[in-house]
């Protein structure tokens, strides 16, 4: 992929049910219409992650029906909500091979190949931390899984369940975040056990040959560290001290150099994920800062080293996280989205986040409410992408500007700029990312322009420009005024 891709998410399972009721036939992998991958390729997006690929398991969706805060959740979404809208949650898998809804390891493949020959790589899940609870290893190998014995009574601990193996009546963990209630349709593996360590390898050369990439879910929960803390109570000793991302990392790319690994990572634990090998890791910290508005954490955060930056995966939105236009509002997305979309790192993008979707669907909820399309998100979307697929947001050189102000005026506060050059070509982003005006002169780098006479600028989104002269933008500053949740996108060119 070009450096800072864009990456589109589509929950599968409500994607393929909304094409099925717009076409009148259910629709599954080999028959979706080839205008949808040409559609998301013309967008400007470099790859697809179809969420929730894998087969499902009967027990966690009979988990999710009985789960009443769910189940209510869906009925505000759907006003048809029915119980049988509820599935099995994509990250209690049951097996490594498609969703039988989907189609089979054919239909992936022949559409892993489909995406690949317009210019589209196909990204998919991994669970390292759990299995679904009716995964065969349960059954076959509960060795693989943190275990206890029953009580004397029978019963298990809390956070565990009753399972029955091929060798004996066992109790096994649910898998778990360590500072949340156990996800009870799941079952937790055991990372200090070296057949485990094998075998989730394994699983991952697999499943690497159907796609170009994996996004690993809470990958961080399989480290060491938080895994023997996690656990340490059921823990006689760590049998396999190695990490395990590195280990299985490597054992891809000696056979596929280029595929790409993205770690789903919070805790402040991105650096050691990346350090173990993987291409991208979460940006939460960005996110949480767009969203409480706080531009001295954003100016923090993008004054990192460029390439610790360019290897984190920035979002708006995304599955777990509520939709982007009910969080922002209209008066803030537009300026969230040129942020979003012109800041170091790969740009997740969330199928409905373009058409302004604010709905957020569970991702047990088998179909999505229909919404309103939003036009004017639509084709400020389509703009935004445009212009972000030039060679100078993937190739050239992102530099973050001061933003200077007055003593009596201290506005520039709310000021975010940074530019961009590649060859003679030169980009400026201003944002202001507050509800009051704002104004200030934007400093660039030594030698940034290197040339004379003046500037024209021109804004391709809002059909503006500016002119300024160049030694005067060099030595004070060029001058920018913006409103509330206001931007510059400029092209800069010389006379």
């Amino acid at each position: 992929m070009r450096n800072n891709p864009h990456i589109y998410e589509i929950n599968l399972m409500a994607w393929l049910n909304e094409l099925s009721a717009r076409q009148g036939c259910k629709v599954s992998l080999s028959q979706v219409p080839a205008s949808q991958w040409e559609n998301i390729k013309r967008m400007g997006m470099d790859a697809v992650w179809l969420m929730g690929m894998w087969e499902r398991s009967p027990v966690s969706q009979i988990e999710a029906r009985k789960a009443e805060i769910l189940r209510r959740e869906c009925e505000k979404i759907l006003p048809d909500f029915q119980i049988a809208d509820l599935g099995g949650s994509p990250y209690a898998v049951r097996s490594y091979s498609p969703d039988p809804q989907f189609g089979d390891t054919n239909d992936l493949r022949a559409l892993k190949k489909t995406l690949n020959d317009i210019g589209l790589r196909l990204i998919l899940d991994f669970v390292p931390n759990h299995t679904a609870c009716d995964h065969h290893w349960v059954r076959e190998h509960p060795e693989y899984y943190i275990n206890a014995s029953p009580g004397s009574a029978g019963t298990c601990p809390d956070g565990f369940f009753r399972a029955t193996s091929t060798q004996r009546r066992i109790c096994i963990a649910h898998g778990k975040d360590p500072y949340f209630p156990p996800w009870t349709d799941t079952a937790q593996l055991n990372y200090g056990k070296r057949d485990t360590h094998e075998a989730m390898k394994e699983a991952l050369q697999s499943i690497s040959e159907l796609c170009d990439g994996l996004r690993c879910d809470m990958a961080m929960l399989v480290l060491n560290d938080v895994f023997g803390k996690t656990w340490a109570q059921y823990l006689t000793a760590m049998e396999e001290p190695q990490e395990f991302w590195p280990y299985a990392i490597n054992s891809i790319r000696d056979i596929r150099a280029n595929f790409t690994f993205i770690a789903e990572s919070y805790w402040g634990l991105e650096k050691q994920l990346l350090e173990a090998g993987f291409n991208y890791s979460y940006d939460k910290d960005f996110y949480d800062a767009l969203i409480n508005s706080d531009v001295e954490s954003l100016k923090n955060q993008l004054s990192r080293a460029l390439a610790d930056q360019e290897r984190l995966l920035r979002f708006l939105e995304n599955h777990d996280e509520a939709r982007a236009m009910d969080v922002f509002g209209r008066d803030r997305i537009k300026a969230a989205m040129v942020i979003h979309a012109t800041v170091p790192g790969a740009r997740l993008w969330y199928h409905g986040q373009f058409e302004g979707r604010r709905m957020r669907v569970p991702v047990q909820l088998r179909r999505a409410p229909e919404e309103p399309l939003d036009k004017d998100i639509l084709e400020f979307s389509a703009k935004l992408l445009e212009q972000t697929g030039q060679p100078i947001f993937h190739e050239g050189l992102w530099q973050m500007c001061a933003v200077d102000g007055w003593l009596d005026n201290q506005s520039c506060k709310s000021l975010l700029a940074w530019g961009l050059q590649h060859g003679r070509e030169r980009a400026l982003i201003a944002v202001n990312f507050s509800d009051i005006p704002s104004q200030g002169r934007i400093r660039f780098p030594r030698s940034w322009f290197g040339a004379t006479g003046n500037l024209k600028m021109t804004d391709p989104i809002k059909e503006e420009k500016y002119s300024a002269r160049i030694e005067d933008a060099e030595t004070q500053g060029l001058y920018v005024g913006l409103k509330p949740w206001d931007f510059h996108f400029f092209h800069i060119h010389f006379d």
